[in-house]
Order: C-alpha cells, then structure tokens, then sequence
C-alpha cells in the first residue's frame, strides 16, 4: 500500500485525524450506561440523544460539501474537527437530557464536515487509480477510532466516570485538528469560486446517486444499530460486564477495519462490484438478526458479521459513488457528502424506533425485525445499470 502514496505524512495526519473524531462519534453511546444512570433515562431517552447526534451529522452533509467546494477541502475538515472536538469537550459538563441532546447534534454538526472533504483530501495523496484504496483506508480509520471509542471509553468511563471520559476525547480531537493544521498542505491556491446551482443540480438528481444513496442508508442502518446499541444491550439485557461488552461491542469495528481496504482495493480491480455491494446489505440483515439468538456467543458472531459486511459495503458503495459523479473536481466532496447526508438522515429515525421495540416488545425482535428490514432494503440496488459504470 505504501507505494500507492505521494504524501505519506499528509495521508498518517489525515488518518489520526479520522481515528480522533470517529473517538468522539463513539465515545458516548460507550458510556451509555453511565449516563442512563446519571439521568435516570432507559433506552428511549438513549435513542433521542442517538438520533439527535444523527440529525447533525445528515442535515449539514451538503453545508460541509459547498464549504469544501467554495473553501477547500481541507479548511472544510478543520472546521469539523475543532467543532466535534469542542462540542465533546462541552458535554461532559452537562447533566440534563436536553443539553446532552444538543451538545450530541453539535458533535454531529462537526462530524458532517469529516467524511466528504476528508476523503476527497486523502485521495490526493494516492497515486491514480487507487481511489477504492485510498476511500477504504479512510474508513478503515474510521473504524479503528470507533473500536478505540467503544472498548477504550466503555472502561475509561468505569475507571474516570462519563464526564472526564468525554472531556478526554474532545482534547484527543483538538489535539489532531493541529497536526491537520500544521501537518497538512494547504489547498491549491485558485482563481476565484463561484459554485454554480446548475453543477449542483447535476449531483442532487443524479439518478445513480439517490439509488446508490439508499443502498447506502441499508448498510448506514445495520452500522447504527449494532455499533449504538450492542454495548448497552449486553449490560443491560445479558448482565455481561462493562470490559466484556465493550470488547464484543468493538467487534463491529474490528471486523470492518479489516474489510474497508480489502473491499476497497478489490473496487479498484473489478470491472463491475454492483453485486458485491449488495450482497453485503444482505449479509448486514442476516448479521443484525443473529443478535435476536439473545446470548453472549450471538451477539459476538453478529458483531463480526455486521462489520465485516458493513465495512465493505461503505467501502465500494462510496467508491461506486465517487465513480457515478461526473461533475468538475471541486463539486467531488460535495457529492460524496450528498450521498452521505441520504444514507445518515434517512436512517435517523433508526434509533428510536429501535429502542421502541424494544421497550414495547423485547430486544430479540426488536434486532429480528432491524435485520429483515435491512436486508429488504438492499434490493432496489438492482435497479442499477451498466450505465452507471457498475
């Protein structure tokens, strides 16, 4: 992979950078028992704080891709950066519901501005041709972060308490906003910007795009709830320990670090990865519906299936996206963001409809019917033609 870069210390700031803001994104669902106590919530007051950290991250998709456009990439991924970071900070020094629900929806604010500029600036630091590898990578990274955010702070919060936990993770993500700063090669110097509405007309119809956008949102929905819920559903349904749940919990990452580049470079060399990318929603579906086995092994194998297949359908969905927008370089992370922003904010409704099955009814259905449903939900992808270039 290392003969793929032409910056190796741009693309290592760029990736601790991921891996410090996908801490953030993790950090408080790993202290979801904490804070269920501290607040007196149970699990639908857990899922409005999901949801509203969600709502951040899908509403300001497209702001994040016009920033990049008119400002850079790069700019656009320090200001996600400082505000995830900040508002990290800040939320370890609330003790209300709403408070936490809005300092969460900043976090997510911030974490919109990461995802597309990021992997537009990383990309540049890749030879040609090495598109899928270099998207892979960043997810990858992403991953890595989240198993640091899930195992790391499902203890540190045993040993430092919720409150101290979050504040260390905000400092993390400060921390790596100024190796971005300083590290990181300014964007290209350009003759002035103007964005044109319709440039962006051609990436907000584009066919392809929304289709390729749902599928999106079937893996983005088996991601959540297994990555949001697993930790919380093994202390509190299965009485399994903190350290126990944290390291099956992370399991979800683990599996999709490994997946990411491998399912990226395999994008790079086939010619046609359309069934590839649905026959990892379809294996998300199955994966989410293990769980419903209500044991520690089942949650463990359901895990590492959901991983796996999640972390290569975001890899090659996002490539076959990438891909599909043929529009002028600096709309590319406004795409990216575009299909981003569908997959994030149709799946905001996810959490609490969850937790409501599961307070209506019981977790093994509640993870049956998210496991049908997902897999359901892949099926449209095959509307996809060989026009599109998949």
């Amino acid at each position: 992979m290392l003969s793929n870069l032409l910056n190796r210390r741009a693309v290592a700031t760029i990736v601790a950078a991921q891996v410090a803001c996908a801490i953030n994104w993790f950090s408080a669902s790993s202290v979801f028992l904490l804070v269920a106590s501290d607040l007196s919530l149970n699990v639908a007051g857990l899922g409005v704080i999901t949801s509203a950290f969600i709502l951040g991250v899908g509403l300001f998709q497209l702001p994040a891709g016009l920033v990049a456009a008119k400002q850079g990439p790069k700019r656009a991924l320090l200001y996600g950066v400082f505000l995830t970071s900040t508002a990290s900070v800040l939320s370890g020094f609330v003790d209300q519901l709403p408070l936490l629900a809005v300092l969460r929806f900043i976090v997510g604010l911030g974490e919109a501005f990461i995802f597309g500029p990021g992997a537009i600036l990383i990309s540049r630091y890749f030879r040609k041709g090495s598109e899928g590898l270099s998207l892979g990578l960043f997810g990858g990274a992403f991953d890595f972060g989240g198993i640091v955010g899930i195992l790391g702070w499902a203890i540190l919060g045993s040993m430092i308490g919720r409150r101290m936990s979050l504040v260390l993770g905000g400092a993390i993500g400060l921390v790596a906003g100024l190796m971005l700063l300083t590290m990181v090669p300014s964007d290209p110097v350009k003759d002035a910007f103007f964005i044109r509405f319709s440039e962006l007309k051609k990436v907000l119809l584009n066919k392809w795009l929304l289709l390729i956008s749902f599928g999106l949102l079937t893996v983005q929905v088996g991601f959540n709830l297994s990555g949001y819920f697993m930790v919380y559903y093994l202390e509190d349904n299965l009485s399994v320990g903190a350290d126990l749940a944290g390291v099956i919990g992370s399991l979800t990452l683990a599996a999709s670090v490994v997946a990411s580049p491998l399912a990226g470079r395999v994008f790079d060399r086939i010619p046609s990865p359309k069934r590839t990318f649905i026959i990892s929603g379809l294996v998300a579906g199955a994966g989410l519906a293990i769980a419903s086995l209500r044991s520690i092994y089942a949650a463990f194998f359901s895990t590492l299936v959901v991983g796996a297949s999640t972390g290569a359908g975001f890899a090659i969905g996002y490539s076959i996206a990438r891909r599909m927008n043929k529009v002028q370089q600096e709309y590319e992370a406004f795409g990216l963001s575009w299909v981003n922003g569908i997959a994030l904010f149709g799946g905001v409704w996810t959490p609490v409809f969850f937790s409501e099955l599961v307070v209506q009814f019981s977790y093994s259905l509640a993870w049956l019917l998210a496991g049908v449903f997902t897999a359901l939900m892949i099926l449209p992808v095959l509307a996809l033609r060989s026009e599109s270039g998949t």
